[in-house]
């Protein structure tokens, strides 16, 4: 059997609540999308459709050896951004700081690069990795001007927890089902 999983920087709870409230003042301004829950908020760092199952322990080996060489790290999150663009927005994101997104992509190709080296693929690697937090969707794309959203103040946060999540798909959305949880200790 194979499963739709996920691994992912959890952010701490004030993080969570912070960008809850932020989502919910956006999200009367654009019902259209679907906007992420609060406790699922989370920054993926690889993504698999269809994994197979007998990989879940070869991944939870993985991140705890590299949970020994990645200490907790802060960083803050800082601006709006979108995928693919302002003119044709498909994805609503969170960004990280500089330090911070280097600080992550750092840990993203550990990730790929023990991932590979127990053949296991993942979708992240192909392209340039954007650490951000999904914010909404939008089935439709959407022209957005960057200024059209309320005001936000660089978020302090510090990323200490790495995991991986089943993801279970259900009418009324995903359902994340926490498998491993591993604090990062370097």
């Amino acid at each position: 059997m194979a499963l739709r999983a996920f691994i992912a920087l959890d952010l701490p709870e004030e993080a969570k609540n912070v960008l809850f409230r932020f989502v919910e003042k956006e999200r009367v301004k654009y019902p259209q999308g679907k906007w992420v829950r609060k406790e699922h908020f989370h920054i993926t760092l690889a993504f698999f459709p269809a994994l197979p199952e007998h990989h879940v322990k070869d991944i939870q080996n993985l991140l705890e050896e590299l949970s020994t060489s990645f200490p907790p790290y802060h960083a803050y999150l800082r601006e709006l951004g979108t995928f693919p663009s302002w003119q044709r927005v498909r994805v609503l994101w969170m960004g990280l700081d500089e330090e911070g997104k280097r600080r992550t992509r750092n840990l993203a190709e550990a990730v790929f690069l023990g991932l590979r080296a127990i053949g296991i693929p993942c979708e992240e690697e192909k392209g340039e990795f954007v650490p951000h937090v999904t914010l909404a969707r939008f089935r439709v794309p959407l022209r957005l001007e960057r200024t059209s959203f309320s005001d936000w103040s660089p978020l302090p946060i510090t990323l200490g927890e790495i995991g991986f999540f089943e993801s279970i798909l259900k009418p009324s959305g995903p359902v994340y089902r926490k498998l491993v949880y591993i604090p990062l200790k370097g």
